[in-house]
């Protein structure tokens, strides 16, 4: 009787494990598995040149304090080459927003400038990022960095921080010239 009791209990634990429902298959995931994207992230040393234009023709800022009788364009465009990014297209890439601020250190008076830029490359992928810079008015260089923020296409979901080094600003011109090096974190998919 043991027997038949045990080989009963047996031939119900072995139909029920047969059972679909109870046996998990790679079939029966959820269709939010199923549509769930794995992604990674990489990180990657950006190193390139960049050069913004201003836009002498449209709005100027006022720098802080008032009556500093500095002004810099609101607007202006960016161009240049960023080894993660290519060539940045100059007509696509602005810059806008311009923040500016002239403070008095014990090395002499600097210039803090705040701007949103959006850069565009030649099939459409954009690079969303705000650039801190730090303008000295008397020798006409240029320091800082660029955080960035997001984008779009491979760029979406970006961030990262690039530093801005020899920079150098042509008083004739208002063109701003300067090396960028960092890193820059991407979501691959």
């Amino acid at each position: 009787m043991k027997r038949i009791i045990f080989l009963l209990i047996g031939i119900f634990i072995m139909a029920t494990a047969c059972q679909d429902d109870f046996v998990e298959t790679d079939n029966d995931l959820s269709q939010v598995e199923k549509s769930a994207k794995y992604e990674k992230i990489k990180t990657f040393e950006v190193r390139g040149y960049v050069n913004s234009i201003p836009n002498m023709n449209g709005p100027m800022v006022s720098c802080l304090p008032e009556g500093s009788e500095l002004a810099l364009a609101e607007t202006g465009w960016v161009n240049g080459h960023v080894n993660i990014f290519g060539k940045i297209v100059q007509e696509k890439s602005t810059y806008w927003g311009v923040f500016c601020e002239m403070n008095m250190t014990p090395d002499g008076p600097v210039v803090l400038i705040t701007a949103d830029v959006e850069l565009e490359r030649s099939n459409g992928d954009m690079i969303f990022l705000t650039s801190y810079m730090i303008l000295n008015p008397f020798t006409n260089e240029i320091s800082g960095h660029n955080e960035y923020t997001g984008g779009t296409g491979r760029f979406e979901g970006v961030t990262g921080e690039c530093n801005i080094v020899n920079g150098v600003l042509d008083p004739e011109t208002g063109i701003a010239s300067w090396e960028e090096t960092g890193e820059i974190t991407l979501l691959l998919k």
